[in-house]
């Protein structure tokens, strides 16, 4: 091997492993243009992300010494840029002393040697444009290759983020589904699925979870009470007072609902601890296993002040509906009783969702 192949390789290398880590599609456009000006030498860099309900280019990363073509956007058609992106080249090459009068200059800079590579799936379908400039020296056919390589790992980081978004969105679709088979037998707790994963985001946000912590909060909100399933109407419609063994049976459905979502293929532990524990209290007199304090998983007490303040504003068969503020009321007397005082503390300061003065 050369001392150039040694050197490509290196460079590719580095590359991969800083792409390893992206989550969405930013972060990777992020990650080519910076490693695109520091690997290749470049004068600046840019990524041009393909808008297919807007059919345009649009600037969403640069590196580099142009700071001002964040945003620019290209309709199709205009610029080097398509001209890459609709024709068979994996790589098209614009020497800067042979631009041709489709190339658009911007005012105030230098001439440059130009390289753009589009980003297509395995299908087809245009993703982006990777561009890149200087002055000298001239890019040689090395660096042609290298920024199609670039152009290819960039495009195979691309659709592992878009597949996995897309397994995620069908995912929650599948678990938002499971929720609401729930709700179908009780007109009463219609809603009551989306609104507690929409709460639970927000305080999950507003506590500074990670991303997964707060897709496990959500799936564990779709589910939470999918044991229920197995209550029958008279015990969970009864518009009165449930017996001791009425309620000793409506309080199994937290088991039952463990047990059903274990079956779900890779449901992650935290889930489980949702579905499970979001009926414990603070104190230790709640259920199944009568835990306390921290000992209660930190997901099943966050959810469980989201799960209260909605069921305590909306109607049951059982009690007319609190106001938003008698709720959150109720919320701070049993901070240290029945909740996590942190998560109370937390959810009573959320961001006004609208006029007036009710909080959350």
């Amino acid at each position: 091997m050369s001392a150039d192949d040694r050197a490509a390789l290196g460079i590719l290398l580095d590359l991969s492993q800083a792409l390893l880590s992206a989550q969405v599609r930013s972060e990777v456009e992020a990650i080519l243009t910076r490693q695109s000006v520091r690997l290749l030498g470049t004068r600046y860099a840019l990524f041009l992300r393909y808008l297919p309900e807007l059919d345009v280019l649009r600037v969403t990363a640069q590196a580099g010494q142009h700071a001002d073509d964040l945003g620019r956007t290209l309709p199709r058609g205009q610029g080097a840029s398509w001209r890459a992106a609709l024709g068979p080249d994996p790589v098209l090459h614009l020497r800067r002393e042979h631009l041709p009068p489709w190339a658009m200059r911007r005012a105030g800079v230098p001439p440059q040697h130009v390289l753009y590579a589009p980003l297509r799936s395995s299908s087809g379908r245009l993703l982006g444009v990777l561009t890149v400039g200087r002055e000298d020296p001239p890019f040689l056919r090395r660096d042609e290759h290298l920024l199609a390589t670039f152009a290819n790992t960039g495009t195979v980081t691309l659709q592992r983020i878009h597949e996995a978004a897309r397994a995620a969105a069908t995912r929650e679709g599948a678990l938002l589904a499971l929720g609401l088979a729930l709700e179908a037998r009780d007109y009463e707790t219609q809603g009551h699925t989306g609104r507690t994963v929409a709460l639970s985001e927000r305080l999950g946000r507003a506590l500074g979870l990670e991303e997964g912590e707060r897709e496990h909060l959500r799936q564990g909100a779709y589910l939470h009470d999918i044991g229920k399933l197995s209550v029958p109407d008279g015990i969970l419609l009864k518009p009165g007072p449930l017996t001791p063994d009425e309620r000793a049976l409506m309080q199994k459905h937290v088991l039952m609902g463990e047990a059903l979502v274990r079956r779900i293929p890779g449901m992650p532990p935290e889930v489980l601890g949702v579905v499970r524990s979001h009926h414990e209290r603070w104190d230790g007199a709640g259920y199944p296993d009568g835990r306390a304090g921290e000992a209660i998983p930190r997901l099943a007490r966050l959810f469980s002040v989201v799960d209260v303040f909605d069921a305590l504003t909306h109607v049951r068969p059982y009690r007319a509906p609190l106001s938003a503020p008698a709720a959150l009321d109720l919320l701070r007397a049993e901070a240290g009783r029945q909740f996590d005082p942190e998560v109370v503390s937390a959810f009573v300061s959320l961001p006004l969702l609208g006029p007036g003065s009710r909080r959350v």
